[in-house]
């Protein structure tokens, strides 16, 4: 699908260099039901100025909901933020205005208004299978023989099982003690071997870095549900993050590194952003090193953060 790029500047002077400005973009313009999008953000020319991006109170963008949301700043003086956009129902769509403020500087206030983009949301189905053709029903298929004859000798064998039954409970039975179960293995003790299982998979020197993310991100989740009963799989992102902040399980620094954490794992996963070898060890560190700090019996924290990173022996 071709990728959709719009911009829009705020007046006509604006074209002048240095001028700030704001584009809009979209990584396609077609998707299908469900299919995450990227919904980009990114002003430049505003050196020395705060920028408020939109955040939608009901968490939508028309029709669209908002997965996630980070904001970064560029290396050449920009400020970009990225929202992961779902839409649910079939159709042409007109994304709303974007609207970003800028404070500070000689004016007070400027607002930079982006350009609606359009985007098509289309059936997971095969559309030459939408309508498939309706077969009428067969009629019943006859025997050639009759097995009547059949459901006596069956009768006395199920009525002979059922007496065999009732005298063996009565007679021969005898109660058994049942086994003490297993104690259940720590959390950690779980997420720690599936996360050594990771990498001695390899995966990103084969080019899989975004099924690398995805199994790291989704053995932290899971032993963050095993560990505080917190229901991380099957959430997204920003509503995982707004249950953790109401808990106490997690103190401010853990909190942030889980943030942050999730949010490079959704921007590889979703954003088709590349990472460098730096960050692909650094995630990983990053992983091994919650599980750590927030294991059972946290005093011996430090005696497993020597795991090497992904592609080292």
């Amino acid at each position: 699908m071709p990728k959709v790029i719009a911009s829009l500047f705020l007046l006509l002077p604006a074209l002048a260099a240095g001028a700030p400005r704001l584009e809009v973009t979209l990584d396609r313009d077609q998707v299908r039901v469900g299919e995450p999008v990227v919904y980009t953000l990114e002003v430049s020319g505003a050196p020395g100025r705060e920028v408020v991006f939109p955040d939608p109170a009901d968490g939508k963008f028309g029709d669209f909901e908002i997965n996630s949301a980070v904001e970064t700043d560029g290396k050449d003086g920009t400020r970009e933020k990225r929202f992961i956009i779902q839409g649910f129902d079939i159709g042409s769509f007109t994304l709303p205005v974007p609207e970003v403020t800028l404070r500070g500087g000689e004016e007070e206030e400027t607002v930079l208004a982006g350009p609606p983009l359009e985007i098509e949301v289309v059936s997971v189905l095969d559309p030459a299978e939408e309508n498939p053709e309706i077969r009428d029903l067969k009629g019943p298929a006859e025997l050639s023989r009759s097995y009547r004859w059949l459901i006596y000798p069956v009768l006395a064998l199920l009525a002979v099982a059922a007496a065999g039954y009732l005298l063996y409970r009565k007679f021969f039975r005898r109660e058994k003690k049942a086994a003490a179960a297993p104690p259940p293995r720590p959390a950690h003790e779980i997420a720690l071997e599936e996360l050594e299982r990771i990498r001695k998979a390899g995966l990103p020197e084969r080019g899989l870095v975004k099924e690398y993310y995805s199994r790291v991100s989704d053995a932290v989740r899971r032993y963050l549900e095993n560990r505080f009963g917190l229901r991380a799989p099957e959430r997204t992102t920003e509503e995982f993050l707004q249950e953790m902040a109401t808990t106490s399980h997690l103190n401010g620094d853990q909190q942030k590194l889980v943030a942050e954490f999730l949010e490079e794992s959704d921007l590889v996963k979703f954003a088709r952003y590349g990472p460098t070898e730096r960050e692909i060890a650094g995630v990983f560190a990053a992983a091994v090193r919650l599980v750590e700090e927030t294991r059972e019996g946290g005093s011996h924290r430090q005696e497993c953060l020597c795991y090497p990173a992904p592609g080292e022996k």
